[in-house]
Parts: structure tokens; C-alpha cells; sequence
């Protein structure tokens, strides 16, 4: 009889006995496995590191990579679990009416009492779009993701075996249990870790997988959702929704900080994604070719698809024996034609892909000029509109000759569907750039033009007035071929790839500019300029300006958050951007980072400056007449805008929120929520009910009471204050964090194409560091200050303690942030911390584990007084069983992690780079996995 590796007891910390069962079948099935590979003493070993807190461990590095390897694996099992046992409640639920459901937001609209009409205005307004990003916080790679996905999959294979047999324990030699053993067995002779870093095309091609994998699928079943609640709740109002879910992406486009993203590297993302869609497209065709057999003996097609083949058969050749073949299947010939032009658009992609910029070709979709003919013959479709229109036709047909209820279930109106959403491009990629790579370059096209010699000495007012004046302008700067600066060259090669993209591929694909780091006007107007060099923005005969691309800037630091709104209404107030503005709708898209904000004031006083922010803005958009949407720059984690976004949603200021909204989707968070289908619809679920009852709302919007707002002005000086006299005023404080943390080894990992720090910078300060290692090394020490420090000093200071249960009892922004914060409290391990500032050199250093300590008491206390309970998440008892239970596991792993990096330093330098490395690597994939975050 196997026997468990650690013989894990989910039962007793209040887990439910489905996820428990599921939890100590996997581990009897690890302990198999881990035997057969590594030997009865390997897991005692393993198990008396869980047993014995003190428990010695092996100066081995190799054993003990190996050790940290299990672990991680097992904490991997623990999260598939959980990922089935969500699906497992979200179906049980089903039946039950969902919370959050679709279902339920269309029920509630109807109960209040609205209007089918009304009720379309409201789906008029809305407009959701997930963003997903490169950033680095994903610690596994896709071999490791794959093979969790297949211990997923059989262990509902199990499930489902078990719901019709007499339930047991797991059969390890059953065909489930062979598919376990099998998976983990794979999984334990895989390597966890890159051996180099990702590339940005692996990058693109990790992003393009769950489009593959889920997307794609879950978008149409989402909008058959919607459909069937409206049609239930008004059975007699014609339906017919427009697109309120689309999709963009960062990766492949984000330059800010990474060299990597070359216009080259763009350009061939921007393929990629159009290959996955016109595949997705061939696949889903071929299977709707199967339920189209109507026969012309039986029931006719209509006279327009009759026409439309005919044209077909002319552009396409379809064979003769095609036609003869399909003669009396009308529909089917009409299929096998438009998968013919869908596979011609394929092969031509393999001759976009060797072409060089700014070369000369046939648009898309067409083939070049027979010799003989002098004529274009037509293979692809020009456009995405143009599939929609045949795969309309169809659909009409079907309607006008009794086969209506083929075109409102199955396979065609999810093609319908999906070709609306993803078209050709299937995600619009978005270009973000730093605001400080734009000046120079301008500044060298006007040198260039002999319009200026000194741009850069230019104060604010003096730049917005030559750069308005030179926009209103149509001619450009220089030529292309006159330019010699490198610096220059490479920032206008990104905007002649959108160009070139726009027009050989399709408008959507690129779309959007965002601005990093936006302080003022002139960053603006510099990429328009930049823009306009490249034939994206042009000076209409009427002074309008007509641009291709939308300019997005973007808020990150405190500072700039307090600013945003008069810097916006400043740039509304000039003349050349109300120009731009009149040519793009009146419409204006702002994005606010979380991580920046927060690394920079703390989690309260970063919560506050967004909230204002939204708030001003609103206020600045409404008097300027600008329709405003907001993009949120939400990452993983609590101190990085991590959270439930429907909450979020729901939690945003009155007044400021019209039905548009975009958020960012990164790293680990894009496997949790895409890798099962269920898991994706749900997350897609909540936030489209969250978006329905927020814009129903939006129209009877009632304002905050005013002293809650003066109470968290009061709130944010002292949190901020506290945060920034520990992590910014203290001098020993770097020396602290650099010791105290396994920062110095994250900068090692190979999980992305993008560096810890920006270019040209040293690792030597907070300054210097990027967001998201800020965060993942405070999570790996268990301190994970950057979704609490600073709140406790802030609640304590506050004397009216009434108006704070007030505040939480009735406001919901205040009560998601108190709430989050819990989170982060709960996951916080003041034992696990205490191992790493042992670390710590001197006593000047290591009081400040003891002030981070106090401040973590302090916020508990005060949290339990303000929410009247007696335990932190009293509301969320399974999320924090979750933790309890990882705890015991978990506290190994960082043992393991500090011993290594104990023994890293007595290392000579040149013994560096071996076991001892891998090893510590492995501890932080490991501890990520544990923690279920990363950045």
C-alpha cells in the first residue's frame, strides 16, 4: 500500500471534504511517485521538515533543490485542487441562481422595474476589456503549466467516474490515477526553470496560448449567457447585442523599460496574432461545415447566397469535384469556399513574415496580377467585416427557410460571434513607451527642420506652444532617410510599424499609445507629433486632426495622481488637442497605474490618490464635454491593485464610471483565471454582472457624504507619512529590505523578457526598482508590508472611531480597501519574517523588523475594531483556512530559501552560479506557488 509524501490532513483546518479528498489523494499519489523516483529517505526527509520546525537541513544543494522541488510540487497539486473545487461550487450554485451571475444582474434590472429599452441603453454604454500583460510575476513555465492542467483534468476525470460508482479513494492504478502518476511523474523529471531568460516572442506565444486555450471559447459562451437572460426576463424584445467584451494585449508592445521589444519583435506579435485568429476561425469552420448538410432537395437556400457563391466559385477555383461533390448541399460549398479564403490569408502570412519594413505589397487578402489576366484575383477576405458578412448570409438563409434555431444556438452563432470579437487581429496590441525616450527625439526633429536648437531648456508653456504650432503644421519634420540620430531612428521605427501595421493588416490591431510616467502637456503633444511624422496623425483642410491612433496618458506616482485632473483640464483648454480630440469622437482614455502609486505612498494613500483621481477626472471630463473611460493598471497583488475586479468595479467613485472600462490581467493572474474554461467564464461573469449593476446605477449616482472624505484625507497624510518615514526616510532601511528579502535572487530569475530595474539604472536604491519585484520580494518573506503598512498607524491616529464603522459599514470603496487589506494581514507570517531579518546584520538594521512588527499589530487591532470581530476575515472563513493550511507547508520552503542564501554568501564567486543557485530559484518558484502570488 503507497503511503502519502506528507500525509496532509486538509480536513482539519475547515476545508471541505470535496478539496480535502482531493488534497490527500494527490499527495498519496505524490508519495508514489516521489518514492519510486528518489527513495523511502527523500520523503521522510521531506516529512520531517513539516514535522520539526528546528529540523536540520541537508548542506546538500542538489538534495536540497530537490526537497524544494517537492515542495513546490506539492503546493502546485494544492492550487489544481482548488481550481477544481471552485468549478465544482460554481456548478453546484448553478441551480441555485449564482450570486453575481449575469443571470442575476438582468433579474435585478427587471425587478427594479426597467424597460427593455432601458435596458438597452444600458448595453449600449457598456464596453469591458481585459488587458493582458507581460509583466514578470508568472514563476512557472508553460511544460510545468500544462502538465498541473493534466492532474486537473483527471482528478475530474475521477470526479465524474465517482458520481456514478460508489464514491472511494483514489484508485492509483485506475485509469485517473495512471494519469496522475503519469503527469507527475513527467512533472518531477521536468525542469522548473528556464535555463535562460524568456524571450519576448515565448512571451507572446505564453499570451496567445490561453487565448487558444480559453478565450476563444469562453467569450461566445459568455455573450449566450447574456442572450438567454435578456430573452427570459423580456421574452418579447427582438435582441440583438452589439460587442460589450473585446480583448487587448500588451506583449509584444510594451517597450517601457524593455530593449527587447524591437519594432521587428512588434510586428512579428502583431502576426502571430492574426495567425491564432484566422486559425481559430479554419478550426470552428470546419465543424460548423458539419451541421450545415441542409439539402437543396429538401428546403432551398436564399437567392443572395445563391449569388454569393456563384462569386465564390469564380475567385476561389473551388474544384470541380467540390461543386459536383456539394451540389445539393449548398451551404457546405458555401463553407469550404470561405475556408478557402481563410487558408490563402494563412499562406500569406508566411510572406508578411519575411518582408522588410516599409516594403511595398499586395494588401492582404489578394493575390498579385496574372500575367495573362492583368487582374487581381481575389483569395482572402479583405476585412473581418467581410467573413461576418458571408457567415450573415448564411444565417439569413437558415432564418427566411424554417432553420431558425440554428442560427440562435450550436456552433454558428458562436462563429458569428467570435468572428465580432476577434476578428482578424484577435487582441489589439497596445504600445507603451516611457515619457522620457519622446523629448529627445522631438527635440532632434526640430533641430533637423531648423525650427529649434534648444527644445530641451524649453520651459512647460514654451514646449506646448512649438508643439502646437508645429502639429497644426501638415508638413512633416524630416524625411525618414535624413535622420541620423540612432536614439531618434528607433523611436519613430515604432510608429512607422502601427503605420504599416494599420494598413497591411487592419485598423484594429493597433490602436492605442500609452504613456508611462505622463507629467505633463507636452508629453502629449510629443507623441502626437511623433505620430504625425509617421502619416498616423494628419492636418485635415478644416484644422481638425485626424489620427490613427489613440494617445493614453498614463498616472502613476502619488503626485502625479493629485495632478492628473487640472493636467487634464489644461490639456482640454489647448486649442491642438480639442483639434485631435474633435477628430477622435470627444473621447479620451485614461490610464492610472497601481503599483507605482502604491510602492510610492503605501496601500492607503495609494487607494485614496486613485479614488480622487477618478474622481477629478470625471469632474474634468464632464465640464470639458469628453466622454472619459478608464484603463486600471491593476496587478496580482493587494499592494499592486490586485483584489477582485468586480469589487473594484462596484467600489469606484459616483459619478465617474459610464459603462467603459479596461484592466490590466498579468502574470500568474492569467493562468489562475484562463487555464480552466469554468474558472475563465466565472471571472468574465462576475465582472459583466459588476459592470451591468454599476452602469444602472451610474444614472442615480449619490454623492459620498463629504466627511468621510475629509476623514481619509486625514487618513492618507498619516498612513503615507508612517510608510515613507520606514521605506524612504530611514536610512538602514535599503540595507534592511536588500538582507531581509530574496531581492537580490529575484533580479536572477528567468521569468521574463523585461530586467527588475529599467536600463541604464543600478539596483542600489527604491527608486531604482520596479513595482513588481517590490512586491514579490516582500511576499516571499511573508512580510508582504505593501498591502498594510502605514493603514494601522492611520486608523489609530483617527479619534472618531464611530465615523470609520460608518465609513465601512456604508461605503463600499473604504470597505473593499479594509477588506484587501485583511487579505494581506492574514497572509502575513510574522515568524516566517523573523527568519529572514535574522539575516540582518547590525541592531541599527534589525529594529526595523520590530517597527514593521508593531505597525502589523497596530493594523490588526485597529482593522478588528473598526469591523467589530474578533478574527481577521471572519466573513471569508474558507480563504482563511486556505492560508492556515499552507502555513505548516509552507514555513519549510522558507527555511530552505534562508539557509541557501545563508550559504550563497560564503560562496566563492565563481561557485556561484551552480546548485546553489538553481536551488534558491527553485525555493522562490516554489514559495510562489505557496503564496499564490507573485508581484
Amino acid at each position: 500500500m503507497p503511503s502519502p509524501f506528507l500525509g496532509l490532513d486538509a480536513r482539519s483546518y475547515g476545508l471541505s471534504e470535496e478539496l480535502a479528498t482531493d488534497i490527500e489523494e494527490l499527495d498519496l499519489a505524490l508519495g508514489q511517485v516521489l518514492e519510486d523516483q528518489e527513495g523511502s529517505a527523500f520523503v521522510e526527509e521531506a516529512r520531517r521538515l513539516v514535522r520539526d520546525p528546528h529540523a536540520a537541513i541537508s548542506e546538500e544543494p542538489e538534495r536540497v533543490l530537490r526537497l524544494a522541488r517537492a515542495f513546490t510540487i506539492v503546493f502546485q497539486l494544492i492550487n489544481a485542487a482548488e481550481q477544481k473545487e471552485i468549478v465544482r461550487v460554481n456548478r453546484a450554485r448553478r441551480h441555485q441562481g449564482r450570486n453575481e451571475s449575469i443571470a442575476e444582474s438582468i433579474r435585478h434590472l427587471k425587478e427594479q422595474g426597467k424597460s427593455a429599452a432601458e435596458v438597452e441603453e444600458i448595453f449600449a454604454k457598456i464596453w469591458i476589456c481585459p488587458t493582458l500583460t507581460a509583466h514578470p510575476t508568472e514563476a512557472r513555465r508553460r511544460a510545468v503549466l500544462d502538465k498541473i492542467l493534466n492532474v486537473t483534468l483527471a482528478l475530474a476525470e475521477e470526479a465524474s467516474n465517482q458520481s456514478v460508482n460508489l464514491k472511494g479513494p483514489l484508485d492509483l492504478e485506475g485509469r485517473s490515477g495512471r494519469s496522475i502518476r503519469l503527469a507527475l511523474t513527467e512533472l518531477w523529471q521536468t525542469d522548473e526553470m528556464r535555463a535562460t531568460s524568456l524571450t519576448v516572442r515565448e512571451e507572446v506565444k505564453n499570451a496567445l496560448y490561453f487565448f487558444e486555450r480559453t478565450i476563444l471559447d469562453v467569450v461566445p459562451w459568455l455573450y449566450e449567457d447574456v442572450q438567454r437572460a435578456l430573452e427570459t426576463h423580456y421574452p418579447d424584445h427582438p435582441w440583438k447585442l452589439k460587442n460589450i467584451i473585446t480583448y487587448r494585449s500588451w506583449v509584444g508592445g510594451d517597450r517601457d523599460g524593455n530593449p527587447n521589444v524591437t519594432p521587428e519583435v512588434t510586428w512579428q506579435t502583431l502576426l502571430d496574432h492574426r495567425q491564432v485568429a484566422l486559425e481559430s476561425h479554419v478550426k470552428h469552420l470546419e465543424g460548423l461545415r458539419w451541421d450545415l448538410t441542409n439539402s437543396c432537395r429538401l428546403v432551398p437556400v436564399s437567392a443572395e447566397l445563391e449569388a454569393s457563391l456563384a462569386l465564390d466559385i469564380q475567385e476561389t477555383g473551388l474544384s470541380k469535384e467540390a461543386q459536383e461533390r456539394y451540389a445539393q448541399e449548398r451551404y457546405v460549398l458555401k463553407v469550404y469556399a470561405m475556408l478557402a479564403r481563410l487558408r490563402g490569408m494563412l499562406q500569406e502570412i508566411t510572406v508578411l513574415r519575411g518582408e522588410p519594413d516599409g516594403a511595398e505589397s499586395t494588401p492582404t487578402g489578394l493575390r498579385r496580377s496574372d500575367p495573362i489576366a492583368g487582374e487581381p484575383r481575389a483569395i482572402g477576405y479583405p476585412d473581418a467585416a467581410a467573413l461576418l458578412r458571408d457567415l450573415n448570409l448564411i444565417a439569413d438563409s437558415l432564418r427566411s427557410h424554417k432553420a431558425e434555431i440554428l442560427t440562435q444556438f450550436g456552433q454558428l452563432p458562436r462563429m458569428i460571434r467570435r468572428v465580432e470579437v476577434f476578428g482578424f487581429h484577435l487582441a489589439t496590441l497596445d504600445v507603451r513607451q516611457h515619457s522620457d525616450h519622446h523629448d529627445r527625439a522631438v527635440a532632434n526633429l526640430l533641430q533637423i527642420a531648423g525650427v529649434s536648437d534648444n527644445y530641451l531648456d524649453l520651459t512647460e508653456t514654451e514646449k506646448t506652444a512649438l508643439l502646437s504650432k508645429e502639429l497644426a503644421n501638415p508638413r512633416p519634420l524630416a524625411a525618414r532617410d535624413s535622420i541620423t540620430d540612432e536614439h531618434t531612428k528607433g523611436i519613430l521605427s515604432v510608429f512607422h510599424s502601427i503605420k504599416r501595421a494599420q494598413s497591411k493588416l487592419s485598423r484594429e490591431s493597433v490602436e492605442a499609445y500609452v504613456i508611462s510616467m505622463t507629467h505633463g502637456i507636452s508629453d502629449m503633444l510629443e507623441v502626437l507629433l511623433l505620430a504625425k511624422e509617421a502619416g498616423l496623425v494628419r492636418v485635415s483642410p478644416s484644422g481638425m486632426l485626424e489620427s490613427d491612433l489613440e494617445v493614453v496618458p498614463l498616472f502613476e506616482t502619488v503626485d502625479d495622481l493629485e495632478a492628473c485632473g487640472a493636467l487634464m483640464t489644461e490639456l482640454f483648454d489647448t486649442p491642438i488637442y480639442r483639434a485631435y480630440l474633435a477628430g477622435r469622437g470627444n473621447a479620451q482614455e485614461v490610464m492610472l497605474g497601481y503599483s507605482d502609486s502604491s510602492k510610492d505612498g503605501g496601500y492607503l494613500a495609494a487607494n485614496w490618490a486613485l479614488y480622487k483621481a477618478q474622481q477629478e477626472l470625471a469632474e474634468a471630463f464632464l465640464n470639458a464635454g469628453v466622454q472619459l473611460r478608464f484603463f486600471h493598471g491593476r496587478g496580482g497583488t493587494v499592494g499592486r491593485g490586485g483584489g477582485r475586479a468586480s469589487r473594484a468595479i462596484l467600489s469606484q467613485p459616483p459619478g465617474s464610471f459610464g459603462g467603459q472600462v479596461r484592466f490590466t490581467e498579468q502574470g500568474e493572474v492569467i493562468s489562475f483565471r484562463y487555464a480552466l474554461r469554468p474558472i475563465a467564464h466565472r471571472h468574465l461573469e462576475q465582472i459583466v454582472n459588476a459592470v451591468i449593476v454599476a452602469t444602472a446605477q451610474s444614472s442615480k449616482a449619490v454623492a459620498d457624504p463629504p466627511e468621510f472624505h475629509v476623514a481619509m484625507e486625514r487618513l492618507s497624510i498619516r498612513a503615507r507619512a508612517a510608510y515613507r518615514e520606514t521605506v524612504y526616510d530611514d536610512a538602514d532601511f535599503w540595507d534592511f529590505y536588500s538582507q531581509a528579502t530574496p531581492i537580490e535572487f529575484i533580479s536572477l530569475l528567468t521569468i521574463a523578457s523585461r530586467p527588475v530595474f529599467r536600463p541604464g539604472k543600478t539596483l542600489k536604491g527604491i527608486e531604482q526598482l520596479r513595482a513588481i519585484p517590490w512586491n514579490f520580494a516582500w511576499v516571499q518573506s511573508r512580510h508582504i508590508l505593501v498591502g498594510w503598512f502605514g493603514l494601522g498607524s492611520a486608523l489609530a491616529d483617527c479619534s472618531d472611531k464611530q465615523l470609520l464603522k460608518r465609513m465601512n459599514r456604508e461605503w463600499p470603496f473604504f470597505r473593499t480597501m479594509i477588506d484587501n487589506a485583511q487579505l494581506e494581514l492574514v497572509r502575513t507570517h510574522l515568524p516566517t519574517s523573523r527568519l529572514y531579518s535574522e539575516r540582518v546584520g547590525t541592531t541599527s538594521v534589525t529594529r526595523i523588523q520590530k517597527e514593521i512588527e508593531e505597525e502589523f499589530e497596530r493594523s490588526v487591532s485597529e482593522i478588528l475594531n473598526l469591523t467589530e470581530t474578533s478574527t481577521l476575515l471572519s466573513g471569508s472563513k474558507t480563504v482563511k483556512a486556505t492560508v492556515e493550511f499552507r502555513n505548516p507547508l509552507t514555513f519549510p520552503l522558507n527555511r530552505i530559501q534562508v539557509s541557501l542564501m545563508e550559504r550563497w554568501q560564503t560562496l566563492p564567486e565563481e561557485d556561484q552560479p551552480g546548485a546553489y543557485r538553481e536551488a534558491v530559484l527553485q525555493s522562490i518558484a516554489g514559495l510562489a506557488a505557496a503564496m499564490q502570488s507573485t508581484g
